[in-house]
């Protein structure tokens, strides 16, 4: 397989599942993991509900580009944001595109998990077909309402070429959007995610209140298509401390400071996606924009940090912020409390670069391409979506 396994710490967060020799169980799950969204959490999620150990499996840049066309993320951003994230116990570089019984017997998993959008070929022949048979496979819940095709769709939409009224890529837009739509009516466009209660718990877990001696951090911002660069700050952030509490502002108030079709992923799926970052600890849903002394009070903060890149921010043009950890499109100082209490603390940003603005770029430049591969993926997830509308049951989200 020529794959390099990096192995983490203890994930955690799993129930320990024993076969009937009491055999501690590994299991494998992989994927481009390309614009991580908290679908790609959920299914990571699910698998490790399933095992004692879970190996992550990534296909390298050139894998994907022969099987589907250039990712939107370059390998390094995809192979590091892995390792921030809850659930996972090891890394398996470079992984084939379809795992087989040798992939898993390479990793030392016992079985694989997929979605329950199987992939079927022309033939009717399913990429998981030899794993099923060998008894290897376990199936879990897709998470509704989130894509990567739905993304790259939304990224699209921030491009200037899509406001124009003979643009290929509205013209394209408009056709996906009628040939998504199946003979009962049903669009895969209309299905949004469910950020239940009981979803958010799962994702919050292991629940740990702060103790009397623990040094809380909080960090607030937008934290949009969450991607590498947030997840090193958020790790340097914890380091000051030994307690994080990320704030996530609200739609409305992004958009506000961002303007444009800021943010890409909703509230709801950017809190899923913050608490899958295994430094946080907490979670404020729709944090206000300014850092308040009550605020301050209220959840015990020693310090509030910034990324070093949120301080020299600025927009370079109208409508097109540069998406960073707590960017703000205001003269006023919203963190002048903190700062006057001296609890403000910054530390360098490793990727200043990376934002929502350069990955809507990249997604611009590869546009054709790209609105291809989504009016395929758009036929595929509406087929999905109409074949979950007649079943009489549906598989429980583990």
């Amino acid at each position: 397989m020529g794959n390099m396994v990096v192995s983490l710490r203890d994930a955690g967060g799993g129930p320990h599942r024993r076969d009937e020799s009491g055999k501690r169980q590994t299991g494998y799950i992989d994927g481009c993991f390309d614009i991580m969204h908290s679908g790609h959490y959920n299914a990571i999620r699910q698998a490790r509900s399933l095992c004692d150990r879970l190996v992550v499996g990534i296909h390298s840049d050139a894998e994907i580009a022969r099987n589907k066309g250039p990712p939107v993320m370059v390998q390094s951003e995809r192979y590091g944001l892995l390792e921030h994230i809850k659930w996972i116990d090891e890394i398996a570089h470079d992984v084939p595109y379809s795992p087989t019984l040798a992939t898993l017997d390479a990793c030392g998993a016992d079985f694989s998990v997929h979605g329950d959008d199987m992939p079927v070929n022309a033939q009717g022949v399913g990429a998981y077909d030899s794993l099923r048979d060998a008894g290897r496979l376990k199936i879990v819940k897709r998470t509704e309402g989130v894509s990567t095709t739905d993304f790259i769709g939304r990224l699209l939409s921030l491009s200037k070429a899509h406001h124009e009224p003979s643009s290929p890529i509205l013209e394209t837009t408009r056709a996906s959007a009628a040939a998504s739509k199946n003979q009962a009516g049903l669009s895969s466009q209309g299905v949004k995610l469910l950020a239940s209660t009981r979803r958010i718990s799962e994702f919050s877990k292991p629940h740990r209140l702060p103790a009397a001696d623990d040094v809380v951090v909080y960090c607030d911002g937008s934290f949009d298509m969450f991607h590498l660069g947030h997840a090193t700050t958020l790790k340097k952030a914890k380091a000051l401390g030994t307690f994080l509490v990320v704030g996530i502002h609200d739609d409305d108030a992004v958009n506000r400071v961002k303007g444009a079709n800021y943010p890409i992923a909703t509230l709801q799926e950017r809190v899923l996606c913050v608490c899958a970052c295994k430094h946080v600890d907490e979670v404020i849903i729709g944090a206000p924009l300014e850092v308040t002394h009550d605020m301050l009070k209220t959840l015990n903060v020693s310090y509030v940090v910034q990324g070093s890149h949120t301080e020299t921010h600025h927009f370079r043009e109208a409508g097109y912020a540069m998406d960073v950890v707590g960017a703000r499109n205001t003269d006023e100082d919203l963190y002048r409390v903190p700062k006057a209490l001296g609890m403000m603390r910054t530390v360098d940003s490793d990727f200043p670069e990376l934002n929502t603005a350069v990955i809507a770029q990249r997604v611009a430049e590869n546009r054709l391409a790209y609105m291809n591969r989504n009016a395929d993926r758009e036929k595929r997830e509406a087929a999905y979506y109409e074949e979950k509308a007649t079943k009489k049951e549906s598989i429980a989200e583990a």
